[in-house]
């Protein structure tokens, strides 16, 4: 992860997008990434917010536009681009308030549940509808790319980030059962031809935007990969988890390879000192229990649990 974007940038910023007579912004908490994010009042009593990128003219703050642009193409709600200033690593972008999809399944009685996550798969079509050229804006999913998010797991969940490394053969059995997980899941064989994949799509990515359509955001991971991908990290992950989904027409290891890898980034959050992680990381752990075949060929990673 890249160091935390400087608040010195944001007076730059807000000059630069007219904004330095407005009232101050109001920082909002930020998810796993380095970007930060301010809500900007703006002219009538409207906000747009203010995004902060560790680094000017990164490959992110890029792909965030051009990602953005074309998913819009596609017909698939993304927040407006106000203003963008890559040599500065800002931008002003629509402001969606504060409601996600986890709020609505919160809320929603239990019957309409699967209904809104079906909303939010349905989505997923118009993500697939990209032009090839913009999902390769990033490296495709692959198995080396899979065991590397692996062994980030192991790192942060079970060596502590380091500090108490397993001992050489265990790390070797993770390596090899792991490095098995994630050539199974990049397998177009089993797993389907790989199609354009948003990357993250859990239930706090998709902001309920003024009007009631679903809105993606943190789209600029988008890549080629296998189409159970997003629909597993939509139903299986955060707020989802505790809606009662049958998983048996998912790839059992594109499920547990999403499922270990955010497992991993959930525990590295709280390494660092976030608590608001302990949740997912619950739920991470009883999806991983839950939809493990006992006798399938993943099932001895359930001894690292």
């Amino acid at each position: 992860m890249s160091a935390p974007a400087s608040a010195d940038a944001l007076e730059p910023a807000r000059e630069r997008f007219g904004l330095s007579g407005a009232p101050l912004p109001s920082p909002l908490a930020g998810d796993v990434g380095a970007r930060r994010y301010f809500r900007q009042p703006t002219a009538g009593g409207a906000s747009s917010l203010l995004v902060l990128y560790p680094q000017p003219a990164s490959a992110a703050q890029a792909n965030w536009a051009a990602i953005g642009a074309a998913l819009h193409a596609a017909g698939v709600r993304v927040p407006a681009l106000h203003a963008d200033a890559p040599d500065l690593g800002a931008a002003l972008i629509e402001d969606l308030g504060n409601r996600d999809l986890a709020m609505d399944l919160a809320e929603a009685p239990a019957e309409d549940r699967l209904r809104l996550l079906d909303e939010a798969e349905d989505v997923l079509l118009l993500v697939r509808s990209v032009a090839r050229i913009v999902a390769t804006r990033n490296p495709a999913f692959d198995a080396t790319f899979f065991a590397a998010e692996l062994d980030h797991t192991r790192h942060w969940a079970f060596e502590k980030g380091g500090r108490e490394p397993l001992e050489a053969s265990r790390a070797a059995e993770w390596t090899e059962r792991a490095g098995a997980l994630a050539r199974a899941a990049a397998d177009p064989r089993t797993t389907g031809d790989a199609v354009p994949t948003h990357r993250d799509y859990h239930a706090n990515n998709l902001m309920r935007a003024p009007g009631g359509r679903l809105t993606a955001i943190d789209f600029q991971d988008l890549r080629l990969g296998p189409p159970d991908y997003d629909p597993v990290s939509l139903r299986f992950e955060r707020a989802a988890e505790a809606v009662a989904v049958g998983a048996s027409a998912y790839s059992e290891a594109v499920l547990l390879q999403r499922a270990w890898k955010v497992l991993g980034t959930f525990e590295k959050m709280m390494l660092m000192g976030r608590p608001f992680y302990r949740p997912h990381r619950e739920a991470a752990r009883r999806v991983i229990r839950r939809h493990t075949e006992p006798r399938g060929p993943f099932a001895a990673l359930l001894s690292f649990l």
